[in-house]
């Protein structure tokens, strides 16, 4: 073993014998996002260049690979087959014309992911659920005068599994769409140092939220 990757692995060590996984999640209310998410700097997803109004079952990632849908939904655009971004945004939106409810599969080793959702009807303050594959659980309510929002996901423990899926619901509408996507796919070097600066954060989220899902790693560790 190299002294580099000997290094990483005291690091990881270290992590694992500190914190306990967990994702938490973020209702970011209604305005831009910001440059992190959690211990993690986001990447935002890139204008998706293929044709509007086409049904489409996937995004491409800014790290390779594809965020994808579990079922079709209509590339719009905010002015172009979409009425409202909220907050200036003026990019990408995926519809879905009836569905109420679809589930994102996110890229391999995504460790923090936001997406931005909406709705129409938009008259009336209608609830917006996201859930991560653990069941980590976000309310917010959308509307007119609310303005899209914002459902942040990140795993706390940077050694802890990656997030998988993120579902997303709302039992009121005609058509549900989401878009403006930032994702987080770390190095696993970087993911040894995040841990180190995360770990005397972590203990004061723990109960942040009103629904806590528990994240459960799985197979041999070096440090054993």
């Amino acid at each position: 073993m190299s002294s580099r990757a000997a290094l990483v692995t005291v690091l990881l060590c270290i992590v694992s014998g500190t914190v306990e996984a967990e994702i938490v999640g973020v209702a970011g209310g209604y305005g831009p996002p910001g440059p992190t998410l959690g211990p993690y700097e986001i990447t935002p997803f890139p204008l998706d260049e293929r044709p509007l109004y086409e049904l489409v079952m996937d995004v491409p990632s800014p790290f390779g690979g594809n965020l994808e849908f579990s079922t079709s939904l209509q590339h719009l655009r905010v002015g172009q087959g979409w009425v409202i971004g909220g907050h200036g945004y003026a990019g990408d939106v995926y519809a879905g014309n009836g569905v109420s409810e679809f589930t994102l599969t996110l890229p391999g080793n995504t460790y923090a992911f936001y997406l931005y959702a909406d709705q129409e009807p938009h008259d009336l303050p209608w609830p917006i659920t996201a859930i991560a594959d653990d069941g980590t659980t976000i309310v917010q309510d959308v509307s007119d005068d609310l303005g899209t929002a914002y459902f942040g996901f990140y795993q706390d423990d940077p050694l802890g599994p990656p997030i998988a899926s993120i579902s997303v619901s709302s039992p009121y509408v005609a058509f549900l769409a989401v878009g403006e996507f930032g994702i987080a796919i770390p190095a696993p070097g970087v993911l040894a140092l995040v841990g180190i600066s995360a770990v005397g954060a972590i203990s004061g989220r723990r109960r942040r939220r009103s629904l806590v899902g528990r994240g459960s790693g799985g197979g041999s560790s070096p440090c054993l």
